[in-house]
């Protein structure tokens, strides 16, 4: 055994210290040690080694391949990732874009609205008296013929040098006599122009139908609109998310609830919270609301920019991001839709993080103990989500696109539909189903009555002001579509990894 690098103790010069593994120069224990004669004495052997190597002599036969990859990966693999994650980010999006078109042109849409009527030449001639038979210098070869119908077998003939005249229609007795014509051909002076891009659409809640009417009116690029602002939104808003998540986190000292402890997350960790395993759920419940707050009122402005984009037609500029975002008044949350974005922002976070704890708390409804009822307790939960979040979804979009057409730079925002108005969360969910539109309702029959083709005829449907609950859901049915096929994804992953009981 090779002596202390300081030499052997004057005290002690036969006591030879414990020694942590072997090294490829340490002599053999039979061996007797050297330098024994005292602190005069040279020593000869080579220098110890440290007690790091010793350590790693020691766990050189632990093998930690299970849990530690060989080699840190290269530069060129992290790149490579990262642009594989971006691309099928980017293509998801660009896939679930023309469905998030259409579902906000039918949430923002004034029902009952549609194109403006095309002007005809002779819109306002009518028929002229029988007795009328010279006007403007034209003369007739039949005093019974209307002035509408044109003469196929005759020619007028100029009674004078006068030039001819276009024919004016019946005057009423009491009005002026003035050409109706040229005032049916050109709409009033101070009247709007109406946009000659507003779609018609036929069915108020056919997602189909808008999709179809988008593709007729502006082809491939009208339901494709603002797909780069929202793959840009939608990574901002992840990233915003997860450092104020993870900000507030380490600032209250409270597990970060985007982090999952267990080995296998449960079903409700879908959305990439996992508040059952959190040691303080509430904090990290309160954590994650936060971060989605302050992420959705910073990114306010754009989604605004991202709204506008998609309801003005394709062919009319500003269509790039920074461009429109200029558009803008201030790139700040407007304060009189302030409420309903932070509402927005928060609501789903809240309940899909919640609930989840509601039902092991309070069911007994555990992703461990009972995993098949729980996965589908989940995607109820999702769906009562979707149905809070939608009536919300509608009225923002509205505030987002008042905010739009009230800023002093935008010139004259033509949109694709008639706007409904914006009267605030609660005014605004009003108007939609008390004062918009109007919905038929069929009168029922009458009970005990014999049924007579006289009270068939007689009973006319009925005619309600306004949309009804239904103007508050629009796009549901693409919302739920999504969610059966993310969790039926999901589940069928499970079966083929994890041996689930889904």
């Amino acid at each position: 055994m090779s002596a202390p690098k300081e030499g052997p103790n004057p005290l002690r010069p036969y006591y030879i210290p414990p020694s942590v593994g072997n090294s490829a120069g340490t002599p053999s224990a039979s061996q007797p040690p050297r330098n024994l004669g005292g602190k005069y004495g040279s020593s000869q052997s080579a220098t110890p080694p440290s007690f790091g190597s010793s350590a790693r002599n020691i766990l050189a036969d632990m093998d930690y391949s299970d849990y530690l990859s060989d080699s840190s990966p290269s530069s060129m693999a992290t790149m490579k990732a990262l642009a594989e994650q971006a691309l099928w980010k980017y293509t998801s999006v660009f896939l679930a874009q023309p469905f998030d078109v259409a579902k906000t042109v039918l949430q923002v849409r004034m029902p009952g609205s549609g194109p403006p009527a095309r002007p005809r030449k002779f819109q306002a001639i009518q028929t002229k008296p029988l007795n009328e038979t010279k006007r403007a210098g034209f003369r007739y070869s039949s005093d019974e013929s209307d002035s509408d119908s044109p003469t196929y077998f005759t020619r007028p003939k100029p009674t004078g040098l006068t030039p001819p005249r276009r024919p004016r229609p019946r005057r009423r007795p009491g009005s002026p006599d003035r050409d109706l014509s040229s005032d049916a051909d050109s709409p009033p002076l101070h009247a709007p122009r109406p946009s000659t891009h507003i779609l018609d659409i036929k069915s108020p809640s056919s997602l189909t139908g808008a999709l179809s009417t988008l593709w007729q009116k502006e082809g491939a690029w009208g339901i494709f609109k603002a797909t780069n602002s929202t793959y840009v939104h939608s990574i901002l808003l992840s990233t915003i998310t997860s450092f104020a998540r993870s900000f507030f986190a380490a600032i209250f000292a409270v597990p970060d609830p985007s982090l999952s402890f267990q080995i296998n997350p449960p079903a409700g960790s879908v959305g990439g919270l996992d508040i059952l395993s959190s040691p303080t759920p509430m904090a990290s419940l309160a954590i994650a609301v936060s971060a989605a707050g302050i992420a959705g009122i910073l990114l306010a402005p754009l989604d605004i920019a991202r709204t506008k984009l998609m309801l003005t037609p394709s062919t009319h500029p500003p269509r790039s991001v920074m461009s429109t975002l200029n558009t803008l008044s201030s790139w700040t949350l407007p304060w009189s839709i302030a409420p309903v974005t932070f509402l927005h922002s928060t609501l789903p976070t809240f309940m899909s993080a919640s609930l989840p704890l509601f039902l092991r708390s309070k069911l007994s409804v555990d992703p461990l103990l009972t995993p098949s009822v729980y996965a589908l307790a989940i995607f109820v939960v999702q769906g009562l989500e979707l149905g809070a979040k939608l009536p919300i979804e509608t009225v923002l979009r509205r505030g987002q696109m008042h905010v739009a057409q009230s800023s002093p730079q935008a010139k004259e925002v033509q949109t694709v539909v008639v706007v409904g108005p914006y009267k605030g969360l609660i005014g605004t969910m009003r108007s939609i189903i008390y004062e918009e539109g109007e919905v038929t309702i069929m009168a029922a029959p009458v009970k005990g009555a014999a049924p007579s083709r006289t009270t068939t005829l007689a009973r006319d449907p009925e005619r309600k002001k306004g949309q009804g609950l239904e103007g508050l859901w629009r796009g549901w049915r693409v919302g739920m579509w999504g969610l059966i096929g993310v969790w039926g994804a999901a589940t069928m992953g499970g079966v083929g990894s994890k041996g689930g009981e889904f």
